[in-house]
């Protein structure tokens, strides 16, 4: 339970290191109508998780992994992990 403002992990958002936009958690598996009022600001996935390849501009490296942030943006999408 959130009281006073204060945030959790799930409820906390980030700004894109692209765009600089909020961003919000991505919350995967079968998410129950109550959860979803829980955590308004997350993105949910669905049951499916799938790898995505990225550009990681600090280490010049492509990297292999599950998204866990995802940018409002609808100019950008950027997803992160």
């Amino acid at each position: 339970m959130v009281k006073d403002g204060a945030t959790t992990k799930r409820t906390a958002t980030r700004k894109c290191p692209v765009c600089g936009h909020e961003s919000w958690r991505i919350i995967y598996g079968m998410v129950m109508p109550d959860a979803r009022e829980q955590y308004p600001k997350a993105e949910f996935a669905g049951c499916v998780v799938l790898t995505e390849e990225r550009y990681y501009p600090r280490t010049g490296k492509t990297e292999l992994g599950v998204p866990k942030w995802a940018c409002q943006n609808a100019g950008c999408g950027h997803h992160w992990w």
